[in-house]
């Protein structure tokens, strides 16, 4: 590469600079950088955010203590809700994870419906989707439950399910498709525009949907983008090469990381568990480390393991990076209903917990101020990896009679069988 390319490089990436500046101190000036479901690491959590707040404002009888408002507000945004006559919206029922009995072994039936609303005469289930993958038969199974439900499939976009969900089932006519892009953010506004004159309520409905929006990609950060890809386009050579050099960048610090603690790890667990991992680069999407336990390692065929996940920072679960149980299939499903019922389902996903927090940032490697501030201060590195190791350490000490305990009944059922 020439010295005048290099410095070509240099320039659009100090006017890039200049415009994110510009940007950044206008959302500081607005609060925009505040937003407490950010702070907590819940942006992406179905069930604890998502649900819970949708739910929870549907309500009549919610917290809010506005009544059926909100749930009007709602028929009036959904469009296939509205040949819905005379619903009982005063006296109407919502219910969020909402247990219909274990899942057949045909998965015909059973599960959990994310958010329903019942009147005595019309039932409407909501399934809620950020990033989550879609179970098996999934729709199929709610609907084979509540044949006359009105069924709303709902994402960020307006994708449809899978194939492997919907199985026969046929958008607008067995399901309806709503997002949070158009008819959460229309909704949120409404709701917003009803409660002005009270202030705690009035907040905490605005940082959600400023959280709907950031999800959707309607923020002040477009404005940006799009400032920023004027420029671009007046130098694509050098920005593509800026752009094909970015993700190798990045991996320059994951791949330290990932590597330096499984290493550590390795030294502690190496006499009781084995590692393995499907993705080999830290900056692929779940890239995680996987251990389990030597002992039942004929048992499960690595199907059980702990996981630390994820060191791109982008996963199916959740962006900070996370530790919890891994149930391949949802293979022990059975048993984990039978001797933990109380412990947090995510996917494949058994009691999973945050990291935490590291020297102010979140330990999310998607965060490009927490990478931009670990490769300026290096002498960190160490810190973060036995921060990340005594957290580890500390869940296996809590959890490590779980693994063995499901992995145990496991063997004595199939001992039984022959």
């Amino acid at each position: 590469m020439s010295n005048t390319q290099l410095s070509q490089i240099k320039g659009l990436l100090e006017k890039v600079s200049v415009i994110s500046k510009k940007y950044h101190d206008i959302a500081q000036i607005r609060g925009e950088n505040f937003n407490i479901f950010s702070i907590m690491s819940m942006e992406t959590n179905e069930r604890y955010t998502h649900s819970a707040m949708i739910g929870e404002l549907l309500n009549p009888r919610g917290s809010h203590g506005q009544g059926s408002v909100f749930l009007k507000l709602f028929f009036k945004e959904i469009e296939c809700l509205k040949p819905i006559h005379q619903f009982n919206f005063e006296n109407a029922k919502v219910t969020v994870e909402k247990y219909l009995g274990s899942i057949d072994l045909e998965r015909k039936t059973g599960g959990y419906i994310d958010i329903i609303i019942e009147d005595g005469n019309n039932t409407i289930i909501i399934e809620n989707k950020i990033y989550a993958v879609d179970q098996v038969s999934q729709l199929e199974r709610y609907k084979n439950h509540y044949k006359q439900a009105v069924l709303l499939y709902l994402n960020l976009y307006g994708n449809e399910p899978s194939g492997k969900s919907k199985g026969q089932l046929e958008v607008n006519k067995d399901f309806y498709l709503i997002t949070y892009k158009s008819h959460i953010k229309n909704w949120l506004e409404e709701c917003h525009q009803q409660v002005v004159n009270q202030p705690v309520l009035r907040e905490t409905i605005k940082q959600y949907l400023h959280l709907v929006k950031k999800l959707t990609n309607q923020t002040i950060n477009n404005d940006m983008s799009d400032e920023i890809k004027s420029l671009l386009l007046s130098d694509l050579k050098s920005a593509k090469e800026i752009s094909d050099n970015f993700h190798s960048a990045k991996a320059i610090i994951l791949n330290k990381i990932r590597d330096g603690l499984k290493k550590e790890l390795e030294k502690i667990y190496e006499d009781r568990y084995y590692f393995f991992e499907n993705h080999n680069r830290a900056e692929e999407k779940n890239s995680h480390i996987w251990f389990s336990l030597k002992d039942y390692k004929e048992d499960d065929k690595q199907i059980i393991c702990f996981g630390l996940e994820s060191f791109s920072g982008y996963s199916n679960n959740q962006n900070d990076l996370f530790i919890g149980i891994l149930d391949f299939y949802n293979s022990y499903q059975i048993l984990f209903k039978e001797y933990f019922p109380d412990m947090k389902i995510n996917g494949w996903w058994r009691g999973i917990e945050s990291i935490g927090n590291f020297e102010s940032y979140n330990i999310d490697f998607s965060d490009i101020d927490f990478l931009q501030f670990l490769y300026d201060n290096p002498f960190k590195l160490p810190e973060l990896i036995r921060v990340i190791t005594d957290k580890t350490m500390e869940y296996i000490n809590r959890h490590e009679k779980t693994l063995i305990t499901i992995l145990s009944s496991s063997r004595k059922i199939k001992e039984t069988q022959f």
